[in-house]
Protein backbone atom coordinates (compact mmCIF):
# COMPACT_ATOMS: atom_id res chain seq x y z
CA UNK A 1 0.00 0.00 0.00
CA UNK A 2 0.65 3.42 -0.58
CA UNK A 3 -0.38 6.89 -0.10
CA UNK A 4 0.43 8.19 -3.40
CA UNK A 5 -3.00 8.47 -5.39
CA UNK A 6 -1.27 7.78 -8.76
CA UNK A 7 0.52 4.70 -7.79
CA UNK A 8 -2.07 1.69 -8.55
CA UNK A 9 -2.38 -1.27 -5.98
CA UNK A 10 -1.41 -4.58 -7.42
CA UNK A 11 -4.01 -6.90 -7.92
CA UNK A 12 -3.83 -10.20 -7.11
CA UNK A 13 -5.00 -12.77 -9.56
CA UNK A 14 -4.96 -15.47 -7.39
CA UNK A 15 -8.40 -17.38 -6.93
CA UNK A 16 -9.89 -19.85 -5.02
CA UNK A 17 -8.99 -22.46 -7.49
CA UNK A 18 -5.27 -21.45 -8.59
CA UNK A 19 -3.14 -24.23 -8.19
CA UNK A 20 -5.76 -26.88 -7.50
CA UNK A 21 -4.99 -28.99 -10.90
CA UNK A 22 -8.66 -29.88 -12.37
CA UNK A 23 -10.38 -27.14 -10.84
CA UNK A 24 -8.21 -24.49 -12.29
CA UNK A 25 -8.19 -26.09 -15.54
CA UNK A 26 -12.60 -26.31 -15.67
CA UNK A 27 -11.67 -22.46 -14.42
CA UNK A 28 -9.48 -21.56 -17.35
CA UNK A 29 -11.28 -23.35 -20.25
CA UNK A 30 -14.82 -21.97 -19.07
CA UNK A 31 -12.97 -18.63 -19.14
CA UNK A 32 -11.86 -18.78 -22.51
CA UNK A 33 -15.19 -19.79 -23.41
CA UNK A 34 -16.64 -16.68 -21.94
CA UNK A 35 -14.25 -14.15 -23.13
CA UNK A 36 -14.85 -14.86 -27.14
CA UNK A 37 -11.20 -16.05 -27.58
CA UNK A 38 -12.85 -18.95 -30.14
CA UNK A 39 -14.65 -16.89 -32.71
CA UNK A 40 -13.19 -15.82 -35.61
CA UNK A 41 -11.77 -12.39 -36.23
CA UNK A 42 -13.63 -11.77 -39.39
CA UNK A 43 -17.36 -11.62 -36.57
CA UNK A 44 -15.56 -9.36 -34.37
CA UNK A 45 -17.18 -10.96 -31.48
CA UNK A 46 -20.30 -12.67 -29.95
CA UNK A 47 -23.14 -9.98 -29.10
CA UNK A 48 -26.84 -9.34 -29.72
CA UNK A 49 -29.52 -11.46 -28.08
CA UNK A 50 -30.49 -14.61 -29.51
CA UNK A 51 -34.30 -13.49 -31.14
CA UNK A 52 -32.31 -13.32 -34.70
CA UNK A 53 -32.12 -17.17 -34.75
CA UNK A 54 -36.23 -17.48 -34.48
CA UNK A 55 -37.01 -14.24 -36.58
CA UNK A 56 -39.15 -14.66 -40.00
CA UNK A 57 -36.49 -13.20 -41.85
CA UNK A 58 -36.95 -13.05 -45.56
CA UNK A 59 -35.26 -10.24 -47.44
CA UNK A 60 -36.07 -11.76 -50.53
CA UNK A 61 -40.04 -11.25 -49.74
CA UNK A 62 -40.23 -8.32 -52.56
CA UNK A 63 -38.55 -10.19 -55.50
CA UNK A 64 -41.80 -12.13 -54.64
CA UNK A 65 -43.77 -9.38 -55.53
CA UNK A 66 -42.26 -9.08 -58.84
CA UNK A 67 -43.50 -12.49 -60.46
CA UNK A 68 -40.50 -13.27 -61.98
CA UNK A 69 -40.11 -17.02 -61.79
CA UNK A 70 -36.56 -17.46 -63.63
CA UNK A 71 -35.22 -14.74 -61.10
CA UNK A 72 -36.25 -16.94 -58.08
CA UNK A 73 -34.56 -19.77 -59.14
CA UNK A 74 -30.98 -18.02 -59.86
CA UNK A 75 -31.42 -16.22 -56.26
CA UNK A 76 -32.59 -19.76 -54.00
CA UNK A 77 -28.70 -19.86 -53.30
CA UNK A 78 -28.87 -16.77 -51.20
CA UNK A 79 -32.40 -18.12 -49.70
CA UNK A 80 -30.91 -20.99 -48.48
CA UNK A 81 -28.16 -19.51 -46.90
CA UNK A 82 -30.45 -18.27 -44.55
CA UNK A 83 -32.58 -20.47 -44.07
CA UNK A 84 -29.14 -22.56 -42.97
CA UNK A 85 -29.01 -20.16 -40.17
CA UNK A 86 -32.46 -20.59 -38.59
CA UNK A 87 -32.84 -21.96 -34.95
CA UNK A 88 -35.11 -22.01 -31.60
CA UNK A 89 -33.99 -19.05 -29.43
CA UNK A 90 -35.80 -20.31 -26.55
CA UNK A 91 -34.56 -23.90 -26.70
CA UNK A 92 -31.00 -22.48 -26.70
CA UNK A 93 -31.65 -20.11 -24.19
CA UNK A 94 -33.23 -22.93 -22.19
CA UNK A 95 -30.51 -25.60 -22.05
CA UNK A 96 -27.61 -22.51 -21.31
CA UNK A 97 -29.99 -22.20 -17.84
CA UNK A 98 -29.81 -25.46 -17.13
CA UNK A 99 -26.34 -25.70 -17.32
CA UNK A 100 -26.15 -22.20 -15.36
CA UNK A 101 -28.82 -23.79 -12.93
CA UNK A 102 -26.17 -26.52 -12.70
CA UNK A 103 -23.42 -24.58 -11.62
CA UNK A 104 -25.25 -22.88 -8.84
CA UNK A 105 -26.25 -25.85 -7.30
CA UNK A 106 -23.38 -27.43 -7.32
CA UNK A 107 -21.31 -24.20 -6.16
CA UNK A 108 -24.22 -24.34 -3.48
CA UNK A 109 -23.26 -27.97 -2.59
CA UNK A 110 -19.51 -27.01 -2.74
CA UNK A 111 -19.92 -24.04 -0.11
CA UNK A 112 -22.28 -26.45 1.71
CA UNK A 113 -19.80 -29.15 2.37
CA UNK A 114 -17.04 -26.79 3.31
CA UNK A 115 -19.03 -25.31 5.89
CA UNK A 116 -19.99 -28.68 7.53
CA UNK A 117 -16.54 -29.56 7.19
CA UNK A 118 -15.36 -26.99 9.38
CA UNK A 119 -18.37 -26.73 11.53
CA UNK A 120 -17.86 -30.31 12.46
CA UNK A 121 -14.02 -31.42 12.46
CA UNK A 122 -12.78 -27.76 14.34
CA UNK A 123 -11.94 -29.14 17.24
CA UNK A 124 -9.93 -32.30 15.90
CA UNK A 125 -6.44 -32.36 16.18
CA UNK A 126 -3.53 -34.92 15.26
CA UNK A 127 -2.85 -36.29 12.16
CA UNK A 128 -6.21 -37.46 11.73
CA UNK A 129 -8.34 -34.98 11.81
CA UNK A 130 -5.89 -32.90 9.48
CA UNK A 131 -6.12 -35.70 7.08
CA UNK A 132 -10.01 -35.50 6.85
CA UNK A 133 -9.84 -32.08 6.34
CA UNK A 134 -7.42 -32.12 3.56
CA UNK A 135 -9.36 -35.01 2.11
CA UNK A 136 -12.48 -33.08 2.60
CA UNK A 137 -11.01 -29.92 1.03
CA UNK A 138 -10.01 -32.09 -2.26
CA UNK A 139 -13.41 -33.30 -2.66
CA UNK A 140 -14.67 -29.67 -2.54
CA UNK A 141 -12.09 -28.22 -4.65
CA UNK A 142 -13.80 -31.35 -7.43
CA UNK A 143 -17.01 -29.91 -6.41
CA UNK A 144 -15.64 -26.50 -7.79
CA UNK A 145 -14.09 -27.80 -10.26
CA UNK A 146 -17.25 -29.06 -12.13
CA UNK A 147 -19.12 -26.01 -11.37
CA UNK A 148 -17.13 -24.29 -13.40
CA UNK A 149 -17.36 -26.45 -16.12
CA UNK A 150 -20.48 -26.58 -16.17
CA UNK A 151 -20.68 -22.88 -16.16
CA UNK A 152 -18.51 -22.91 -18.52
CA UNK A 153 -20.67 -25.26 -21.20
CA UNK A 154 -23.69 -23.16 -20.21
CA UNK A 155 -21.32 -20.18 -22.07
CA UNK A 156 -20.69 -22.25 -24.47
CA UNK A 157 -24.37 -23.08 -25.71
CA UNK A 158 -25.74 -19.69 -25.29
CA UNK A 159 -22.29 -18.33 -27.01
CA UNK A 160 -22.74 -20.45 -29.84
CA UNK A 161 -26.32 -19.50 -30.41
CA UNK A 162 -25.33 -16.14 -30.32
CA UNK A 163 -22.87 -16.38 -33.29
CA UNK A 164 -25.25 -18.20 -35.42
CA UNK A 165 -27.93 -15.25 -34.75
CA UNK A 166 -25.21 -12.68 -35.46
CA UNK A 167 -24.04 -14.67 -38.54
CA UNK A 168 -27.60 -14.67 -39.71
CA UNK A 169 -28.08 -11.05 -39.42
CA UNK A 170 -25.22 -10.20 -41.35
CA UNK A 171 -26.42 -12.52 -43.97
CA UNK A 172 -29.97 -11.14 -44.13
CA UNK A 173 -28.48 -7.82 -44.23
CA UNK A 174 -26.14 -8.55 -46.88
CA UNK A 175 -29.44 -10.05 -48.59
CA UNK A 176 -30.95 -7.01 -48.08
CA UNK A 177 -28.37 -4.93 -49.68
CA UNK A 178 -28.56 -7.53 -52.96
CA UNK A 179 -31.95 -6.83 -53.46
CA UNK A 180 -31.44 -2.96 -53.60
CA UNK A 181 -28.71 -3.31 -55.96
CA UNK A 182 -30.47 -6.04 -58.22
CA UNK A 183 -33.85 -3.42 -58.07
CA UNK A 184 -31.73 -0.86 -59.57
CA UNK A 185 -29.44 -2.97 -62.42
CA UNK A 186 -31.89 -5.19 -63.57
CA UNK A 187 -34.16 -2.52 -65.49
CA UNK A 188 -31.09 -1.10 -66.69
CA UNK A 189 -29.83 -4.25 -67.74
CA UNK A 190 -33.43 -5.38 -69.54
CA UNK A 191 -33.51 -1.99 -71.40
CA UNK A 192 -30.86 -2.50 -73.10
CA UNK A 193 -31.71 -5.73 -74.05
CA UNK A 194 -35.23 -4.06 -74.98
CA UNK A 195 -36.96 -7.05 -73.33
CA UNK A 196 -39.61 -6.48 -70.43
CA UNK A 197 -39.04 -7.87 -66.33
CA UNK A 198 -41.07 -11.08 -67.47
CA UNK A 199 -38.44 -12.12 -69.89
CA UNK A 200 -34.56 -12.60 -69.92
CA UNK A 201 -32.30 -13.42 -72.60
CA UNK A 202 -29.08 -15.16 -71.61
CA UNK A 203 -27.09 -12.22 -71.53
CA UNK A 204 -29.25 -10.96 -68.85
CA UNK A 205 -29.23 -14.19 -66.55
CA UNK A 206 -25.87 -14.50 -66.51
CA UNK A 207 -25.72 -10.77 -64.95
CA UNK A 208 -27.65 -11.70 -62.88
CA UNK A 209 -25.95 -15.06 -62.32
CA UNK A 210 -22.75 -13.06 -62.18
CA UNK A 211 -24.37 -10.62 -58.88
CA UNK A 212 -25.86 -13.57 -56.98
CA UNK A 213 -22.08 -15.27 -56.92
CA UNK A 214 -20.50 -12.07 -55.90
CA UNK A 215 -22.99 -12.20 -53.05
CA UNK A 216 -22.93 -15.95 -52.34
CA UNK A 217 -18.98 -15.59 -51.89
CA UNK A 218 -19.49 -12.56 -49.67
CA UNK A 219 -22.15 -14.36 -47.84
CA UNK A 220 -20.24 -17.91 -47.19
CA UNK A 221 -17.33 -15.91 -46.08
CA UNK A 222 -19.06 -15.25 -42.98
CA UNK A 223 -20.08 -18.91 -43.28
CA UNK A 224 -16.77 -20.16 -43.08
CA UNK A 225 -16.03 -18.03 -39.95
CA UNK A 226 -18.81 -19.44 -38.32
CA UNK A 227 -18.27 -22.93 -38.98
CA UNK A 228 -14.31 -21.87 -37.92
CA UNK A 229 -15.37 -20.17 -34.50
CA UNK A 230 -17.52 -23.45 -34.07
CA UNK A 231 -14.53 -25.86 -34.87
CA UNK A 232 -12.56 -23.71 -32.05
CA UNK A 233 -15.18 -23.81 -28.91
CA UNK A 234 -16.11 -27.34 -30.11
CA UNK A 235 -11.86 -28.18 -29.33
CA UNK A 236 -12.46 -26.13 -25.97
CA UNK A 237 -15.88 -28.03 -24.80
CA UNK A 238 -13.65 -31.85 -25.87
CA UNK A 239 -11.02 -29.87 -23.28
CA UNK A 240 -13.81 -29.64 -21.03
CA UNK A 241 -15.53 -32.33 -21.39
CA UNK A 242 -12.08 -34.22 -20.35
CA UNK A 243 -11.48 -32.13 -16.74
CA UNK A 244 -15.05 -33.39 -16.33
CA UNK A 245 -13.67 -36.92 -16.68
CA UNK A 246 -11.18 -36.37 -14.68
CA UNK A 247 -13.04 -34.66 -11.90
CA UNK A 248 -15.64 -37.61 -12.06
CA UNK A 249 -12.86 -40.34 -11.05
CA UNK A 250 -11.09 -37.92 -8.91
CA UNK A 251 -14.21 -38.19 -7.30
CA UNK A 252 -15.02 -41.38 -7.33
CA UNK A 253 -11.61 -42.38 -6.14
CA UNK A 254 -11.85 -39.82 -3.11
CA UNK A 255 -15.62 -41.48 -2.13
CA UNK A 256 -13.61 -44.84 -1.27
CA UNK A 257 -10.16 -43.86 -0.32
CA UNK A 258 -8.04 -43.67 2.77
CA UNK A 259 -8.08 -39.89 4.50
CA UNK A 260 -4.90 -40.91 5.64
CA UNK A 261 -3.34 -41.79 2.21
CA UNK A 262 -2.90 -45.57 3.69
CA UNK A 263 -4.65 -47.36 1.06
CA UNK A 264 -3.91 -47.61 -2.58
CA UNK A 265 -6.37 -46.02 -3.42
CA UNK A 266 -5.50 -42.99 -1.88
CA UNK A 267 -6.19 -39.90 -4.53
CA UNK A 268 -4.41 -38.99 -7.15
CA UNK A 269 -3.92 -36.15 -9.98
CA UNK A 270 -6.73 -36.49 -12.69
CA UNK A 271 -6.16 -38.26 -15.84
CA UNK A 272 -4.26 -37.39 -18.97
CA UNK A 273 -5.33 -39.61 -21.46
CA UNK A 274 -3.85 -40.01 -24.64
CA UNK A 275 -7.89 -54.54 -25.93
CA UNK A 276 -9.47 -59.55 -26.33
CA UNK A 277 -10.70 -58.24 -22.72
CA UNK A 278 -12.76 -59.62 -20.09
CA UNK A 279 -16.07 -57.77 -19.25
CA UNK A 280 -15.46 -55.14 -16.67
CA UNK A 281 -17.53 -56.44 -13.56
CA UNK A 282 -18.66 -52.64 -12.27
CA UNK A 283 -17.64 -49.19 -12.94
CA UNK A 284 -14.80 -48.78 -10.32
CA UNK A 285 -13.39 -52.54 -12.32
CA UNK A 286 -13.96 -50.57 -15.25
CA UNK A 287 -12.10 -47.53 -14.48
CA UNK A 288 -9.05 -49.11 -12.74
CA UNK A 289 -8.14 -52.51 -13.24
CA UNK A 290 -10.04 -53.68 -16.18
CA UNK A 291 -8.61 -50.44 -17.80
CA UNK A 292 -5.04 -51.22 -16.71
CA UNK A 293 -5.14 -54.87 -17.72
CA UNK A 294 -6.05 -53.36 -21.41
CA UNK A 295 -3.20 -51.35 -21.13
CA UNK A 296 -0.77 -53.83 -19.89
CA UNK A 297 -1.88 -56.29 -22.75
CA UNK A 298 -1.77 -53.73 -25.21
CA UNK A 299 2.00 -52.65 -24.24
CA UNK A 300 3.48 -55.81 -24.31
CA UNK A 301 2.46 -56.92 -27.17
CA UNK A 302 1.73 -55.80 -31.29
CA UNK A 303 -0.29 -58.77 -32.52
CA UNK A 304 -3.07 -56.79 -32.97
CA UNK A 305 -1.53 -53.94 -34.79
CA UNK A 306 -2.01 -55.52 -38.08
CA UNK A 307 -6.12 -55.73 -37.47
CA UNK A 308 -6.72 -52.20 -36.82
CA UNK A 309 -4.46 -51.38 -39.70
CA UNK A 310 -6.60 -53.28 -42.02
CA UNK A 311 -10.00 -51.80 -40.19
CA UNK A 312 -7.87 -48.18 -40.31
CA UNK A 313 -6.83 -48.64 -44.27
CA UNK A 314 -10.65 -47.87 -45.28
CA UNK A 315 -10.31 -44.56 -43.57
CA UNK A 316 -6.50 -43.20 -44.86
CA UNK A 317 -4.28 -44.60 -42.39
CA UNK A 318 -1.23 -46.16 -43.04
CA UNK A 319 0.25 -49.12 -41.07
CA UNK A 320 3.00 -46.37 -40.38
CA UNK A 321 0.27 -44.28 -39.10
CA UNK A 322 -1.26 -46.86 -36.87
CA UNK A 323 2.14 -47.93 -35.27
CA UNK A 324 2.90 -44.11 -34.61
CA UNK A 325 -0.81 -43.97 -33.19
CA UNK A 326 -0.25 -47.15 -30.39
CA UNK A 327 3.37 -45.89 -29.35
CA UNK A 328 1.85 -42.85 -28.93
CA UNK A 329 -0.89 -43.66 -26.82
CA UNK A 330 0.21 -46.86 -24.67
CA UNK A 331 4.06 -46.32 -24.58
CA UNK A 332 5.71 -43.08 -25.07
CA UNK A 333 6.33 -40.72 -22.41
CA UNK A 334 4.99 -37.14 -23.05
CA UNK A 335 4.95 -34.08 -20.43
CA UNK A 336 1.81 -34.68 -18.49
CA UNK A 337 1.40 -30.77 -17.91
CA UNK A 338 -2.61 -30.82 -18.44
CA UNK A 339 -3.34 -30.82 -15.08
CA UNK A 340 -0.21 -28.95 -12.99
CA UNK A 341 1.89 -32.20 -13.00
CA UNK A 342 4.42 -31.00 -15.25
CA UNK A 343 5.91 -34.87 -15.27
CA UNK A 344 7.43 -36.85 -17.84
CA UNK A 345 5.34 -39.90 -17.95
CA UNK A 346 2.71 -42.27 -19.99
CA UNK A 347 -0.98 -41.80 -20.27
CA UNK A 348 -2.85 -43.12 -17.48
CA UNK A 349 -5.28 -46.12 -18.71
CA UNK A 350 -8.46 -44.66 -20.57
CA UNK A 351 -11.05 -47.72 -20.50
CA UNK A 352 -12.88 -45.48 -23.52
CA UNK A 353 -9.87 -45.63 -25.29
CA UNK A 354 -8.95 -49.27 -24.67
CA UNK A 355 -12.41 -50.36 -25.76
CA UNK A 356 -12.20 -48.35 -28.83
CA UNK A 357 -9.02 -49.76 -29.66
CA UNK A 358 -10.24 -53.50 -29.08
CA UNK A 359 -13.04 -52.88 -31.63
CA UNK A 360 -10.72 -51.50 -34.46
CA UNK A 361 -8.90 -54.56 -33.86
CA UNK A 362 -11.94 -56.42 -33.85
CA UNK A 363 -13.24 -54.40 -37.21
CA UNK A 364 -16.22 -53.14 -35.42
CA UNK A 365 -14.83 -49.62 -35.70
CA UNK A 366 -18.04 -47.21 -34.50
CA UNK A 367 -17.30 -43.77 -36.24
CA UNK A 368 -15.73 -41.66 -32.62
CA UNK A 369 -13.35 -44.49 -32.87
CA UNK A 370 -11.83 -43.01 -36.03
CA UNK A 371 -11.87 -39.94 -34.85
CA UNK A 372 -9.91 -40.99 -32.09
CA UNK A 373 -7.21 -41.85 -34.68
CA UNK A 374 -7.65 -38.72 -36.68
CA UNK A 375 -6.77 -37.29 -33.25
CA UNK A 376 -3.66 -38.84 -31.59
CA UNK A 377 -1.91 -38.78 -35.39
CA UNK A 378 -2.35 -35.32 -35.26
CA UNK A 379 -1.51 -34.91 -31.61
CA UNK A 380 1.65 -36.95 -32.47
CA UNK A 381 2.15 -35.49 -35.33
CA UNK A 382 2.22 -32.02 -33.64
CA UNK A 383 4.79 -33.49 -30.90
CA UNK A 384 7.37 -34.99 -33.42
CA UNK A 385 7.26 -31.47 -36.24
CA UNK A 386 7.24 -29.03 -33.03
CA UNK A 387 10.07 -30.91 -30.78
CA UNK A 388 7.53 -29.74 -27.85
CA UNK A 389 6.73 -32.74 -25.53
CA UNK A 390 4.04 -31.19 -23.86
CA UNK A 391 0.97 -32.75 -23.63
CA UNK A 392 -0.95 -29.83 -22.91
CA UNK A 393 -0.03 -27.93 -25.98
CA UNK A 394 -0.24 -30.56 -28.22
CA UNK A 395 -4.06 -31.56 -27.16
CA UNK A 396 -4.80 -28.20 -27.79
CA UNK A 397 -3.43 -27.62 -30.79
CA UNK A 398 -5.15 -30.73 -31.98
CA UNK A 399 -8.65 -29.72 -30.43
CA UNK A 400 -8.29 -26.17 -32.28
CA UNK A 401 -7.52 -28.12 -35.59
CA UNK A 402 -10.97 -29.69 -35.55
CA UNK A 403 -9.42 -33.31 -34.78
CA UNK A 404 -11.73 -33.85 -31.24
CA UNK A 405 -12.87 -37.16 -30.06
CA UNK A 406 -15.81 -37.63 -28.33
CA UNK A 407 -14.70 -40.15 -25.42
CA UNK A 408 -18.59 -41.41 -24.41
CA UNK A 409 -20.40 -41.04 -28.40
CA UNK A 410 -20.01 -45.12 -28.60
CA UNK A 411 -21.84 -45.46 -25.01
CA UNK A 412 -24.50 -43.55 -26.03
CA UNK A 413 -25.13 -45.24 -28.63
CA UNK A 414 -25.32 -48.71 -26.63
CA UNK A 415 -21.65 -49.61 -27.60
CA UNK A 416 -19.09 -50.62 -24.77
CA UNK A 417 -19.65 -50.97 -21.52
CA UNK A 418 -22.23 -49.06 -19.44
CA UNK A 419 -21.78 -47.09 -16.83
CA UNK A 420 -24.18 -47.65 -13.87
CA UNK A 421 -23.84 -44.38 -12.31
Amino acid sequence: MTDNPLVADVQSSTTWYTGLGLAESAAQISNGIQDGSWVDGTLGGVGGSLDALGMAIDPLGSLVAWGVSWLMEHVRPLKEALDLLAGNPDEIAAHAATWRNVAAATTANQQEYADLVRAQTGGWSGASGDAYRGHAALQADALGGIAKASEGISYAVEGAGLIVGLVRGIVRDLIAQFVGTLAARLPQWLAEAGLTLGLATPVVVGQVAALVARWVDRIQGFIRALLDSLRRLSGKLTELTGVLDGLQNALRRLSRSDPAGTTPDAPSPGRQTGGELRPPRGDIDFEEDWANQAYDGFRASDDELPAVAATASEYGFSPDDITMIKNHVFRDEHLLDSYGDNIMGRFDANPRMAEAWQRLADGNPHPADIDLLRHERFEAQHMASTGDPSYGRAHAATNEAGYTWDPEAAARNGVGYQRRD
